[in-house]
């Protein structure tokens, strides 16, 4: 799992104002690169719930986290990492709002429904896959047929762990994002749980269950204080799929950010990380951030201490973001 995309590095960010045009940004969602069958078949393994006004599906876009400014500032705070120029408002004002502020994604929800709706259909291919070579296996003759059958068992388990271990990436990596905020026995958990949830999501025994491990692996991943912050409000609505990298007081990437985004960079799918998928761009062509850093570049910055790897372990009011 390596991606293709451009560097971080290497890419020059703006934040832009009410008036910056957006170009020609793929706003791409959890159905994204599905066909209807692809579809009908995540339909028949989550469910769909919710109701007719408002529908709760693999279908449709998901939010879940609070919106409450001051969870995230709070978090913020607690893990050492300096205070988007929103932020420090949120923290200054007497009623904890930001005026010109919402909360926003790193790695934006779309990106990471639409990951795990893949790596659901996948898992279910890795499943069937072991299932056929297990019958093929048991009725086997000759070498030749029991080597075919035993061949199809290993491809369809390196499917089903392959579709795990990208969530899992995903997962360890923002969880990563709050030591300091958490014990390192409650990020530890947390990661368990992650990777639990992403398992039963996969392979849990009703639709019920399933759904509700899929939206727990999404709060606690792409919903998670480790991956939000608080943005400009009017970028926001523009900068709704893919990477929107934070920026350093100078417009630069923070730590923060290259650490995210070497995360999306080793899980995320090569059909996400081309240029036009990555990062929303201005009708200039310039790549664009919804929020930058009061910090003065050079101040120290909390070193995540624990293990910051980002590889798999063993084995509402709210503007779209």
């Amino acid at each position: 799992m390596k991606g293709i995309g451009p560097k971080l590095s290497q890419t020059q960010f703006k934040v832009g104002n009410n008036n910056t045009k957006v170009g020609e940004q793929v706003k791409y969602g959890p159905t994204a690169d599905l066909n209807a069958k692809q579809q009908q078949k995540l339909t028949d393994h989550y469910g769909e719930h919710g109701t007719a006004k408002t529908p709760q599906n693999s279908l449709n876009r998901l939010t879940q986290y609070s919106d409450s400014h001051t969870t995230y500032t709070k978090a913020a705070k607690a893990s050492g990492r300096p205070l988007t120029e929103q932020e420090a408002l949120v923290a200054g004002s007497a009623k904890n709002k930001a005026p010109a502020s919402s909360i926003n994604h790193v790695i934006a929800s779309g990106t990471g429904q639409n990951v795990l709706n893949h790596e659901t259909l996948q898992f279910k291919k890795g499943v069937k896959n072991a299932n056929e070579g297990a019958q093929k296996l048991s009725t086997a003759t000759t070498p030749k047929e029991k080597a075919a059958a035993q061949k199809q068992i290993q491809q369809g388990l390196a499917q089903q762990a392959a579709g795990v271990g990208r969530m899992q990436g995903y997962s360890r990596a923002t969880l990563a994002e709050r030591q300091g905020e958490l014990t390192p026995a409650q990020v530890q958990g947390k990661r368990n749980g992650a990777l639990q949830n992403t398992l039963t999501a996969m392979q849990g025994p009703d639709q019920d269950t399933r759904f509700g491990a899929y939206k727990d692996v999404l709060k606690d991943t792409f919903d998670s204080p480790g991956n939000l912050r608080l943005g400009n409000r009017t970028q926001n609505t523009k900068i709704s799929t893919g990477f929107d990298t934070p920026l350093d007081a100078k417009g630069k990437p923070t730590e923060r950010a290259e650490r995210l985004f070497q995360a999306h960079q080793t899980f995320g799918p090569d059909r996400l990380l081309t240029k036009e998928r990555l990062f929303t761009l201005d009708d200039k062509g310039e790549a664009m951030s919804s929020s930058k850093e009061t910090a003065k570049v050079g101040d120290k910055r909390k070193a995540d201490t624990a293990d910051t790897d980002p590889g798999p372990s063993s084995s509402k009011k709210r503007r779209k973001a």
